[in-house]
């Protein structure tokens, strides 16, 4: 017993030491990068589409998410169109990348801005291609800065 009482007051110290180790590791701010929100898929279609707003500070990316709904999806290039809004502010241009989609799934554009803090941010992704279906896809969030 003693021996245990011995092993145990001797653990003790290496125990708080890795405490001390540990919180001497864990960073001095909180979490740092982009807050990221990407919203329902759009209607069925070809692709699941899904649009997605990523936020650092009071920069915004607009950007949208291509996944073939089919296991026998070929790679292909596909039209789309993202857009984006901020609420109160003039508009944004949308653009319409033509991109090579593969059997995975592709990020899809990008529509930069910034957005005072506070404001939402709206943005819209959909499918381009003439003939196929939409599939649109929204999202939106607020820019908390």
């Amino acid at each position: 017993m003693k021996k245990l009482a011995a092993i145990l007051a001797a653990a003790a110290p290496l125990a708080a030491l890795a405490t001390v180790q540990d919180a001497v590791a864990a960073p001095a701010f909180g979490p740092v990068g982009a807050a990221v929100t990407c919203g329902a898929p759009g209607a069925p279609g070809y692709l699941l589409t899904r649009t997605c707003i990523e936020v650092t500070g009071n920069q915004v990316r607009v950007y949208g998410w291509a996944t073939p709904n089919s296991p026998a999806w070929q790679p292909q290039p596909v039209g789309f169109t993202v857009a984006a809004t901020v609420i109160g502010n003039a508009p944004i241009p949308p653009v319409n990348p033509t991109v090579l989609v593969s059997a995975g799934g592709t990020q899809v554009g990008s529509v930069f801005t910034t957005a005072p803090c506070g404001s939402t941010v709206i943005a819209n992704f959909a499918v381009n291609q003439p003939g196929w279906p939409s599939s649109p896809a929204t999202v939106s969030t607020v820019v908390s800065c």
